[in-house]
């Protein structure tokens, strides 16, 4: 949101669509991605509104944001009094301004990448929405949630950027925060590598005297009983210390413990119950989750939930009389009393939670199709109740509706593939590809209006006629350095030849309107002046600035690359540095293959003997010239139009007498005369 506006916070509850619009449904696309985004850092741009008759607002613009608050407290996850920063306008002014939409939010860091991740599944959004809303792969979001186990200090120290992302994740591999800093802190620059790292917080013994599941299972006896012995050395002092020599015992009996208490919950008729030795997060972030039946729930629970909800009242009473008070500060008493009652509100939603996740009764015919899970996690067990796995969404929802299944994955994860490419590098080819457009673009006015044409068409139906029914336009109408979704946004170019290009390219958009006066009667003047040909060229700038590819050759992305003749072999070489570098051996080859490039079984062996940096150099050599693009960010090749049908064969006459056959002959019709042209055709030619 542009620091310059002083937006007027408005309750969602008081906006209004206009008569026109409340009369129909919307069918605009991506609202789901849109409101995770909403949910993950708030209203970035405020919505244009004026204000009614019957003191409502009618909101002009911002159409979109509108629906997705819309869904957001539909689904529960807001209130009809949240705050909305709107622009209050006279109604003259409405078209105007909605034309006039505009955002300059800056590209996330990892980071606040972590923190909106977390945030949204929380609120119960899937990892499919969130992935669409931030433009990325749901593996990159697991990968991100992964760090939730991270340790707070070294959470501070990935914000910081002296940890990158995989470093941490490898951090991770252990729940245990001292053994992740200790491992952090004692490593040396050279055995930082995230495979270094992982291996170190993996290995050593495990001691009796730290490790939490020995008193979980009951105490070092129970493994001694159990057959497993423990290597003691001179520092084991009175027995009771020493290293476990048989570590998968003392897995099996951690799975155990946990296997008694679940008979409880294989009694209760939920659809499976899973026991963890070591909790799988990323597995269980994968599920959705059904809310249990707050009707069914125990009049003994009610109880003391009614209870603790009249004493947190009471409570936020107290503070309120406290701070509104005609004196200009508290007292020490009184302060010490306000923060006293903010804690003890803050533990009586603790205790709230606790009794309705303890006393939680689910419904008969969603638990067929759901499940618990009992994990061993820092030394107790963790029981989750109401898990729908990917597979099992559609039944669930069948019974209940779309939205009795809250987060998890919508579509089955397919796992890492030996030959996949890394999330960076995806982003930064599908941001050389942008770039390519952008610049194809800014050199096409007429092509640049077609596009700017059809935004405005998906904006008027959107706001106006009943909804667009599209997949939407390859422009987000945004000239900033953010916007929502495409190709423009959250793609960065990594390597240093392709951050040159992208430069240049910002340079003559600049260059183009650098001439131009800064006063605002004086730009009209010298921009009415122009002759129409000028006026095209500083549109087809500003569109291009606003391209934003969807990450498939489709729909209207593909109609826009053909009207420009969009060929990315002729804007991107694969190098060491953008590409071949990147990639593993095989993928390497691969591309020599696929360009034409081997020379037979020797070779193809030879060149996968070679270093990875050496044949990442050859490999350029080679496919230097060659056309060759990797297949995410490849051009397709247009169709070839389908040959027209041979026409059948007449079929055979039967035979006829010679007599019949000459009678059958007609005699050619004499030719007509041409008619002489009229004088209007004479003048069409």
């Amino acid at each position: 949101m542009n620091s310059n506006d002083k937006p007027t916070m408005i309750p969602f509850s008081q906006l209004a669509r206009t008569d026109h619009n409340a009369r129909r449904t919307n069918k605009a696309t991506n609202i789901p991605a849109l409101a995770a985004s909403i949910a993950a850092q708030g209203v970035l741009q405020n919505l244009v509104v004026s204000l009614a008759g019957d003191g409502t607002y009618a909101v002009h613009a911002g159409d979109r944001r509108y629906q997705a608050i819309a869904l957001l407290i539909e689904q529960g996850k807001r209130t009809g009094d949240f705050m909305v920063p709107c622009k209050v306008i006279d109604v003259g002014n409405a078209t105007a301004a909605s034309l006039a939409e505009n955002t300059m939010r800056e590209a996330m860091h990892p980071a606040d990448e972590f923190d909106a991740f977390v945030k949204l599944t929380e609120e119960q959004f899937t990892i499919d929405h969130i992935a669409d809303a931030f433009g990325v792969t749901p593996l990159v979001v697991e990968r991100r949630l992964k760090l939730t186990k991270a340790a707070p200090a070294l959470l501070e120290e990935f914000r910081a950027g002296k940890i990158t992302t995989d470093q941490l994740i490898a951090l991770c591999s252990t729940d245990d925060h001292e053994k992740q800093a200790r491992v952090w802190r004692n490593a040396q620059s050279w055995d930082k590598k995230p495979a270094d790292l992982r291996r170190s917080v993996l290995a050593g013994d495990v001691d009796v005297s730290t490790d939490k599941r020995i008193p979980f299972i009951g105490g070092l006896q129970v493994y001694r009983d159990a057959g497993g012995s423990v290597r003691q050395d001179l520092f084991s002092g009175d027995g009771s210390g020493g290293f476990i020599t048989d570590p998968v015992l003392l897995d099996e009996l951690v799975t155990a413990k946990i296997n008694a208490k679940a008979e409880q919950y294989r009694a209760e008729g939920w659809g499976w119950v899973e026991v963890q030795s070591v909790l799988d997060d990323t597995a269980i972030r994968r599920m959705g989750r059904i809310e249990a039946d707050p009707d069914l729930l125990p009049a003994d629970a009610k109880a003391k939930i009614e209870a603790l909800d009249a004493e947190a009242e009471r409570l936020e009473t107290d503070n309120r009389a406290l701070t509104d008070s005609d004196a200009d500060e508290l007292t020490e008493e009184e302060s010490d009393t306000y923060d006293a009652n903010e804690e003890r509100c803050i533990d009586i939603r603790n205790e709230i939670d606790d009794i309705e996740a303890a006393a939680a009764v689910f419904a008969p015919e969603l638990m067929a199709n759901a499940g618990v899970i009992l994990a061993y996690a820092n030394g107790e067990v963790t029981i989750m109740k109401g898990l729908v796995r990917t597979a099992d969404r559609g039944a669930v929802t069948q019974v209940a509706g779309s939205y009795a299944v809250q987060g998890g994955r919508e579509t089955e994860a397919a796992g890492r593939k030996s030959d996949a490419l890394s999330d960076a590098l995806r982003r930064s080819l599908l941001g050389h590809r942008n770039l390519a457009a952008q610049t194809a673009t800014a050199s096409r006015p007429n092509v640049a209006k077609v596009l700017l044409a059809c935004s405005m068409v998906e904006r008027i139906r959107t706001s106006f006629g009943g909804g667009y029914r599209g997949a939407g336009t390859p422009c987000d109408y945004v000239i900033g350095r953010d916007g929502y979704g495409g190709t423009r946004t959250y793609h960065p170019i990594t390597d240093e030849t392709g951050k040159a290009a992208g430069q240049a390219f910002l340079d003559r958009c600049a260059e183009t309107v650098k001439a131009l006066p800064q006063g605002e009667d004086a730009l009209w003047d010298a921009l009415a002046a122009m002759q129409p040909s000028e006026i095209d060229n500083i549109i087809a700038v500003g569109v291009a600035l606003s391209v934003s590819l969807d990450k498939d050759h489709s729909g209207l992305t593909a109609k826009f690359l053909a009207a420009v003749e969009f060929d990315m072999s002729e804007h991107f070489t694969p190098t060491a540095e953008n590409y071949l570098g990147k990639v593993s051996k095989p993928l390497i080859v691969e591309a020599l293959k696929e360009a034409g490039k081997l020379n037979g079984k020797a070779d193809i062996d030879a060149l996968l003997a070679m270093k990875k940096g050496a044949l990442a150099t050859e490999a350029e050599k080679r496919l230097a010239g060659t056309g060759w693009v990797p297949s995410l960010i490849r051009t397709p090749k247009p169709k070839t139009p389908a040959a027209p049908k041979a026409a059948k064969p007449a079929a055979k006459a039967k035979p006829e007498t010679a007599a019949k056959q000459k009678s059958a002959v007609k005699k050619p019709a004499p030719a007509k005369k041409a008619a002489a042209p009229t004088a209007k055709q004479k003048q069409a030619a």
